[in-house]
């Protein structure tokens, strides 16, 4: 068998059937990779899902950013892919990422979240707002990310391990834990590369399908979605110069909502409050 060109880590949450199309999208694939799946306190376990397909991780104690560690521990390969379970793969996507690293300061390499829609696009859901459902815009050409709005989405990213392991890996108080939409803990991995002296670089041809649920086509997604990225950028961010930026930024994101009518401004109200409840609330034990 063929050395594989990366190693592909798939962290997933009860959510078997978006599983299994990932998987059969990462056999089809033209290059060949290692698979491992960890398994977030999935109940019942995926492990049947999972078969013979790949490796097979379980992690008891659920969080997203907890999963991603397993798995690049794991990881036999110096360049570890994450791909979310319900995303697929486009068959030469593994060459198209690996390409991206031939300078060796490339830290990290992130591709197109192009969207699979499972209902009906609703005419307000604008293509911004539609990045907070792990859509990317962020063209055609391939280019370093030079700031955090370019970043990459980990739906779709590829890390070099050294530059991982240099930042200490994802930030286990960040990402989904659950039910929650707790998230920025790829953004605070890519801020602490860059910090660092890497170059995080965009490769817009290799695609992954991402898909956009009927639940994520509903206005209060978008709401809870920003309430908690709110939350996040405060754990991530302590300085008060965040809280004051988006304090400052609410009035004018109410006159832009006024005169374009994109929901992406109303929505971003709630990111605000989301900050403040966050970091107004009683300390944690």
């Amino acid at each position: 068998m063929s050395e594989p060109l990366l190693s592909v880590v798939v962290c997933t949450h009860e959510r078997p059937d978006d599983l299994a199309r990932c998987l059969a999208a990462l056999e089809a694939l033209e290059d060949p990779v290692e698979t491992i799946v960890v398994d977030s306190a999935s109940r019942p376990p995926s492990r049947e899902v999972v078969g013979e397909r790949a490796r097979y991780a379980y992690v008891e104690e659920p969080g997203l950013s907890r999963a991603r560690n397993v798995g690049a521990s794991l990881a036999s390969s110096d360049l570890i892919a994450f791909v979310d379970d319900d995303a697929a793969v486009e068959p030469g996507w593994a060459g198209k990422l690996v390409a991206g690293f031939e300078n060796p300061r490339v830290g990290a390499v992130g591709g197109t979240c192009r969207a699979a829609f499972q209902a009906p696009r609703p005419r307000w859901l604008s293509d911004r707002l539609l990045q907070y459902a792990g859509i990317t815009r962020f063209g055609a050409a391939a280019r370093e990310a030079r700031t955090s709005a370019e970043y990459p989405f980990g739906a779709n990213v590829c890390v070099r391990r050294a530059a991982l392991d240099e930042v200490g890996g994802f930030a286990e108080q960040l990402g989904r834990i659950g039910c929650s939409l707790l998230s920025g803990e790829e953004a605070a991995v890519l801020d602490s590369m860059r910090a660092a002296g890497w170059t995080i670089w965009l490769e817009p041809d290799a695609v992954v399908v991402h898909a956009v649920t009927p639940a994520r086509c509903e206005s209060r997604y978008y709401w809870r979605r920003l309430w908690w990225q709110g939350r996040s950028r405060a754990r991530a961010q302590r300085s008060w110069r965040v809280g004051l930026r988006l304090v400052v930024a609410a009035p004018v994101r109410l006159v832009l909502w006024v005169a374009t009518r994109d929901r992406v401004y109303l929505y971003r109200l709630a990111e605000t409050v989301g900050y403040l409840r966050e970091r107004l609330a009683p300390a944690r034990s």
